[in-house]
């Protein structure tokens, strides 16, 4: 591996956000416009180059369909892994084997990084809130995207509390802690990949465990 940069030719996008689909994709729509925001964010903050993406989301794929070529690229060229997590998720086969497919990639911190060894360039951030007891071991084991540093600290409290999802049934005061999450995710999003370079290749789905933290 190498040192973590943006080369000018390189189309693999910074981030991918993994999230549970609905029945026959009912709010999705929701989703896509907090990934638009971040994809937005990250890309004015690294700077990218025409054609380089800065995320990928699969808005396309419903629980009957294969993995697409895109999306099996994107995950195994990606740098962060970006979970939106909610029941649905943690009950999720298609996310688990995301998830999976990720973590096996060999990574590491780029000299002088400043996060420690245990960090992983995963940011689990919540769609809408569950309880903690009930996450299998491997997502229990990682550290959750907390929103700190926003300027009052009751937004970081709603956020945790609500979710991005009961934010924006919240009217203003959440749309305005919703909009505040985004920015501070994609400076996280940013962070994370200046400091670690995880190895790019194809990924075999083949035999990849449908439950989170199997098969790595």
């Amino acid at each position: 591996m190498t040192s973590n940069a943006v080369p000018a030719d390189d189309r693999s996008p910074i981030f991918f956000m993994s999230y549970a689909h609905r029945p026959n994709n009912a709010g999705d729509h929701q989703v896509k416009h907090f990934y638009d925001l971040v994809y937005s964010h990250v890309d004015e903050l690294l700077g990218l180059p025409p054609g380089q993406e800065a995320g990928f989301i699969d808005a396309e794929m419903t629980g009957g369909q294969r993995w697409s070529d895109d999306l099996a690229y994107a995950i195994g060229h990606c740098q962060v892994l970006v979970p939106l997590i909610s029941p649905r998720y943690v009950q999720s086969e298609w996310c688990a084997r995301e998830w999976n497919a990720f973590l096996r990639r060999a990574r590491r911190t780029v000299p002088g990084g400043s996060p420690s060894s245990g960090d992983l360039p995963v940011i689990p951030v919540w769609w809408t809130p569950y309880p903690l007891s009930r996450f299998p071991a491997a997502l229990r084991d990682v550290q959750f995207f907390t929103a700190e540093g926003l300027p009052r600290p009751e937004m970081a409290r709603m956020y945790h509390h609500q979710g991005l999802y009961g934010l924006l049934q919240l009217g203003q005061p959440g749309l305005e802690v919703y909009e505040a999450v985004a920015w501070f995710l994609a400076k996280r999003i940013t962070d994370s990949y200046w400091t670690h370079d995880v190895e790019v290749g194809d990924v075999d789905f083949t035999g990849l465990s449908t439950r989170f933290g199997e098969g790595i």
